[in-house]
């Protein structure tokens, strides 16, 4: 089962992310990155859907259950966030003396 829970995603003074189920009573997360933030809040929608099942509460009407995977969804991402490394100006261009296309790794 597959469950489509709205989200608000919002940055704080303190500089850590909230992630927050608005329609699920006390469920949010706060982290120091967006990726965090989104994993952890997973996590905690599954354990409120999980207490909701438990005490046979119905779901609140945003929260839809579905048998299907949701195929489209939008994700945000915060670039200084990640550590990836980035190419040095001017690198991954032929080389004059080779003739080859040098990529630095």
């Amino acid at each position: 089962m597959y469950y489509n829970v709205p989200v608000q995603i919002g940055k704080q003074e303190d500089g850590l992310w909230r992630v927050e189920a608005p329609d699920l009573q006390g469920c949010f997360v706060d982290a120091p990155t967006l990726e965090q933030a989104l994993a952890e809040i997973h996590e905690v929608i599954a354990m409120m859907l999980d207490i909701y099942a438990e005490d046979g509460r119905p779901l609140p009407p945003k929260v839809t259950a579905s048998d299907k995977l949701p195929l489209t969804t939008t994700v945000p991402v915060v670039l200084s966030e990640h550590k990836f490394r980035r190419f040095p100006a001017g690198a991954g261009k032929a080389s004059a003396e080779s003739g080859k296309r040098q990529i630095r790794l």
